[in-house]
């Protein structure tokens, strides 16, 4: 399963995560994320917290 979307830093340093991303992960507003950079990789990933 692959999900790929170029999306655009904003102003504030922010971006948004695409609605078919959104959609597939059930990611709402309000909802935490945790952002994780692997250094080795150079890559950045975003991870739904799922709360009780």
């Amino acid at each position: 399963m692959s999900a790929e979307e170029v999306v655009k830093v904003s102003r504030n340093y922010q971006v948004t995560i695409p609605a078919k991303i959104r959609q597939k992960f059930q990611v709402k507003e309000g909802d935490l994320v945790k952002v994780i950079f692997d250094e080795k990789e150079g890559t950045v990933r975003i991870v739904p917290l799922k709360t009780v």
